[in-house]
């Protein structure tokens, strides 16, 4: 059955904001039934941007042109500056971290032919050592794929497909995200993460942001955070304390009848020791290199 996949939201810069852009796609011809991330989307001036995920974008400078808030839902204002101001000191401290582990559950919506949303849930764990080592494994639908990058190459697999493919990558994890979105339409996993607060400005995407309250996501205290931009609806949950860590976040997209939603909950551990080989790729038995050409259409679009 065909489906429509949750579609790309306006997230042409990342910078001090929050939105995210989350899960990820690793390739049409790879990877086949990947699906963690958004597709390709327009900005609001009508200049075409590749996708980078299915998330506001999480890093936009709102500036300091806002009224007081009463914080708790009813604010005077529609853009409260204790919620961009939480989204700036969480976007500084991610900057800070130069190794950490996630452990990601996420679910994302997909648009049955009959106008209902069917969740896709997938298990994502991410190990980055700045500036230049990364590893992700996928796991969901009964398959495992992922992506290593070990500061000169990337690589991509598919065990299910016993698939996988190597291209010459970028010095640095920044240019490596950019370089994956933008020329092979692959958008790294969790990517959110590297661009919260890398202090690119796009003070226009952000039309409504609010402080909810103090809740719990899981055993952890965090305080819940709602923002509005063109076409999404977006919620976050920020660990109180000294570490504000994201560590939750939703995001509905406002632009279809059946509002479907990306969700995930992140799980952090900090200042991990990785092993030498954590970052290196080893085939199966049996699996096969292919040769990676850049995609015409989003991997999420040819996903599933």
């Amino acid at each position: 059955m065909n489906k429509k996949v949750f579609p790309g939201i306006t997230a042409p810069t990342l910078p001090a904001c929050v939105g995210t852009k989350l899960a990820v796609l690793l390739s049409t011809a790879l990877l086949g039934a990947l699906v963690l991330t958004g597709c390709a989307h327009q900005v609001a001036s009508g200049e075409h941007v590749p996708a980078q995920s299915n998330v506001p974008s999480p890093l936009n400078d709102l500036g300091t042109d806002v009224a007081n808030g009463s914080g708790n839902g009813g604010a005077s204002s529609a853009i409260d500056a204790h919620a961009t101001d939480a989204l700036d000191a969480m976007g500084a401290y991610l900057r800070t971290l130069r190794a950490f582990e996630v452990d990601a559950d996420t679910a994302t919506d997909v648009v049955l032919d009959n106008g209902q949303n069917a969740a896709l849930l997938r298990h994502t764990v991410l190990k980055v050592k700045r500036p230049n080592r990364l590893r992700a494994d996928i796991t969901g639908n009964g398959n495992v794929r992922g992506i290593l990058y070990d500061g000169r190459r990337f690589t991509i697999y598919n065990q299910q497909k016993g698939f996988y493919a190597r291209k010459d990558a970028p010095p640095t994890l920044d240019g490596l995200v950019h370089d994956l979105a933008d020329n092979w339409h692959i958008e790294t996993p969790l990517a959110d993460l590297f661009y919260w607060g890398n202090g690119k400005p796009d003070d226009q995407a952000i039309s409504a942001a609010q402080v909810i309250g103090v809740e719990k996501v899981d055993t952890r205290t965090c305080t819940h955070y709602a923002y509005r931009q063109s076409g999404a609806d977006w919620e976050l949950w920020i660990a109180t304390g000294r570490r504000p860590l994201p560590c939750k976040m939703i995001i509905t997209d406002t632009s279809q009848t059946s509002r479907p939603r990306h969700e995930v909950t992140y799980h952090w551990k900090l200042n991990p020791v990785f092993a030498p080989s954590t970052f290196v790729f080893r085939a199966r038995a049996g699996a096969r290199q292919i040769d990676l050409k850049p995609a015409d259409r989003s991997p999420f679009e040819e996903a599933e």
